[in-house]
């Protein structure tokens, strides 16, 4: 009987920044299991400088203004961590300031720079286009939906997953898909290789010591992400007794066994928002957008130094953009018990 082969039609000129094989996943996997139930609580610094090194491929949960762990960025901005590829499906607030922080070197991209609402930060933007004209860095174009498929098949344990959305697409070209024939119905399908990461990191809601997870509100690729990189920092709004996340286990998406760290950081989302507790910060928002209009670049500069380089800690930077009187507005603002 002959062997049927997979008929392979097109192909993206894009680059796979994701080299962890499934085998590779699962043998490590099989043995970061063992120590699931153990205390893993420790302080941001630690989390970032003992589990991202230079070059790892990074994701990181949340989307858009969304449930961002931006006390983990602030942190690997502080530390300066580099040559890092990135998930970048929904990036926005986030990617910019490790963009602008020269932590960058590869995107997996679906949506990078622009902020929505807010409008378009122009120096990172102009900071992006140079390096990607000048060779600096790389990109691979997918749509949001193919990251999502991406992460969901790494999490399935395999190495692509079959898809149609990307099909008359002109960012097929510019991925590192594969257009094949169907060998069982003879149909055009794209391939869409899966995201190994080195590190992922959510920031959840509530989470026991041992990184057993809840979030409230959309999850995004989340789910996906979690159980698809070697190493996963949970930064969380609050830490709870494990009695009380099995008294709702169905609300637990994140099991322990996928965690390697905890960090309790309350606000750790700001200036984002935190479906339920608080409201993403409109004023910070558009204080750094006009701040990134400047085209000599001195005014985010500026930003920069007051809230990133000029703080010690995320503590330090809650205070700098108002301190507990802004926080507890924004919770206000998220139950609607005022209006902006």
């Amino acid at each position: 009987m002959a062997k049927k082969v997979i008929e392979i039609l097109e192909e993206g000129s894009g680059k796979i920044f994701s080299k962890i094989t499934p085998n590779e996943f699962r043998e490590h996997m099989r043995e970061k299991v063992k120590n699931a139930w153990r205390d893993k609580r420790t302080d941001i610094q630690t989390a970032i400088g003992q589990f991202l090194h230079d070059g790892d491929y990074l994701t990181m949960g949340g989307v858009s203004f969304i449930r961002l762990s931006m006390a983990a960025v602030h942190e690997i901005i502080r530390q300066k961590k580099r040559n890092l590829n990135l998930a970048a499906g929904t990036r926005t607030y986030d990617f910019n300031l490790l963009l602008d922080a020269g932590c960058v070197k590869n995107i997996d991209c679906g949506y990078i720079t622009g902020m929505e609402i807010f409008g378009i930060p122009y120096v990172t933007r102009k900071h992006a286009e140079e390096m990607i004209t000048n060779g600096e860095m790389g990109i691979s174009e997918y749509d949001n939906a193919s990251m999502a498929f991406r992460h969901k098949a790494a999490a399935m344990g395999i190495p692509f997953l079959p898809v149609r959305n990307m099909m008359g697409a002109d960012g097929f070209k510019h991925s590192a898909a594969k257009k094949i024939r169907c060998p069982f119905t003879g149909e055009e399908l794209i391939l869409v290789p899966a995201i190994y990461a080195d590190v992922c990191i959510i920031h959840v809601h509530r989470c026991d010591i041992y990184g057993n997870s809840q979030i409230e509100g959309a999850l995004n690729e989340d789910l996906g992400k979690s159980k698809s990189a070697k190493r996963l920092i949970i930064t969380t709004e609050k830490i709870i007794d494990t009695e009380k996340i099995r008294l709702s286990p169905d609300r637990t998406l994140i099991p322990c066994f996928y965690v390697d760290a905890v960090v309790e950081v309350p606000h750790g989302a700001h200036p984002t928002n935190m479906p339920g507790m608080y409201y993403v910060d409109i004023d910070h928002m558009k204080g750094y957008i006009a701040s990134a209009r400047d085209p000599a670049g001195k005014d985010l500069e500026v930003y920069y130094q007051k809230y990133i380089y000029g703080t010690e800690n995320f503590s330090e930077y809650l205070k700098r953009i108002g301190g507990k009187k802004k926080l507890k507005y924004l919770e206000d603002l998220e139950h609607l018990r005022v209006r902006e």
